[in-house]
């Protein structure tokens, strides 16, 4: 599958987390990421700026407070996780 191009700056909103809507079974709640979904937020860095080691990824930063929805989030930027990039949907 082709790597989908994004651009920095650009607002996309979270269509799906990990490839899917539906949250995995034995998913901890302070890891239950898929509570995001139609959120927006920008692409801020890809990962190969970073040295991610998954290329697929871009860090995501959301446009409300992630702790907020008592999850997890623990990259430099507030409210930022790395997301697959064929998770995000941009917005026109």
């Amino acid at each position: 599958m082709a790597l989908i191009e994004m651009e920095k700056g650009k607002k996309y909103v979270l269509k799906s987390f990990n490839g899917t809507r539906i949250p995995e079974e034995d998913c901890d709640d302070n890891e239950n990421y898929w509570k995001l979904l139609e959120e927006e937020g920008t692409v801020t860095d890809y990962a190969e700026d970073l040295n991610f080691p998954n290329g697929s990824r871009v860090l995501f930063q959301f446009d409300i407070d992630v702790n907020s929805h008592g999850l997890e989030c623990h990259n430099e930027k507030p409210n930022s996780l790395w997301i697959l990039k064929t998770d995000l949907k941009e917005i026109k």
